[in-house]
């Protein structure tokens, strides 16, 4: 007995809610849009979209939205066209209950800013994406310049993470982009390295904060263990000699330091 009026309430919640669904949908649909509400993620510490941007690009998508049926609304073709925003990571656009459009937005998070031998100027994300610039917020952030011959319209589709060098032209952006993803991560070098240079010979220098010196690493390989040489030099030999004592310090050898004396 107690089983088939277990049944039974099932049964009847499940038509009740049903019933209400049916209903919030009819709703819904002889609702119109009121209003519009936007919420950017400043968590990161960017400011590249703001509201009025975001707003823009929703507003004039149907003409206007505010005012049309909120059924009519395609909320996943909104969310297509704010992702294709150079500076967005993601978005979720969805309809509320009583009738609102709600609106989330997502930046990318910058964490390398290089500068090109052709003059221009982009960012690469924490992703290994190439960011352009904005005309209207700079990011704080790591800079690389030097002999880098990757401009931004050649590289502009790519992912740091997986470019591949040709036997015509090495790219620099992948060794950047590990370069500086292990510099952020790490404590005592986002603190102290604050450049990258690439030379003529195309080896990457680092330019410290505290020292007047060169740090020459070569390329990304095992940065992790190149570095590691570095902060035990720093404690044993330049807290000895001085921060200024040398003007090269080369990690490009394994298992030593080659320093270069200050004339």
């Amino acid at each position: 007995m107690k089983k088939v009026l277990n049944i039974g309430s099932w049964v009847i919640l499940s038509l009740a809610l049903v019933t209400i669904l049916g209903f919030v949908n009819h709703v819904q649909k002889q609702m119109v849009c009121t209003d519009i509400n936007i919420t950017i993620d400043n968590s990161n510490g960017n400011f590249f979209v703001d509201e009025e941007d975001i707003f823009s690009m929703v507003y004039h998508e149907m003409d206007t939205i505010l005012d049309r049926p909120i059924s009519a609304i395609e909320a996943e073709k909104l969310e297509h066209k704010i992702n294709n925003h150079p500076s967005v990571s993601n978005s979720e656009v969805y309809k509320t209950i009583d009738g609102k459009l709600q609106v989330e937005v997502y930046q990318r998070t910058p964490i390398v800013r290089i500068f090109s031998m052709n003059g221009d100027s982009y960012y690469l994300d924490s992703t290994g994406k190439v960011m352009p610039p904005s005309d209207q917020y700079t990011s704080r952030v790591f800079v690389a310049n030097g002999f880098i011959n990757d401009p931004f319209k050649t590289v502009s589709h790519l992912n740091a993470r997986m470019v591949a060098d040709s036997i015509q032209n090495r790219v620099m952006i992948d060794d950047i982009f590990t370069m500086a993803q292990f510099i952020r991560t790490d404590a005592l070098w986002n603190s102290q390295i604050e450049q990258l240079y690439v030379n003529k010979e195309l080896e990457i220098e680092l330019i410290p904060r505290v020292g007047n010196h060169r740090i020459v690493v070569g390329d990304a390989i095992d940065i992790k263990k190149k570095l590691d040489k570095l902060k035990v030099f720093y404690k044993k030999g330049l807290s000895k000699t001085g921060w200024n004592e040398y003007s090269v310090i080369n990690l490009k050898f394994a298992n030593q330091v080659v320093c270069k004396k200050r004339n």
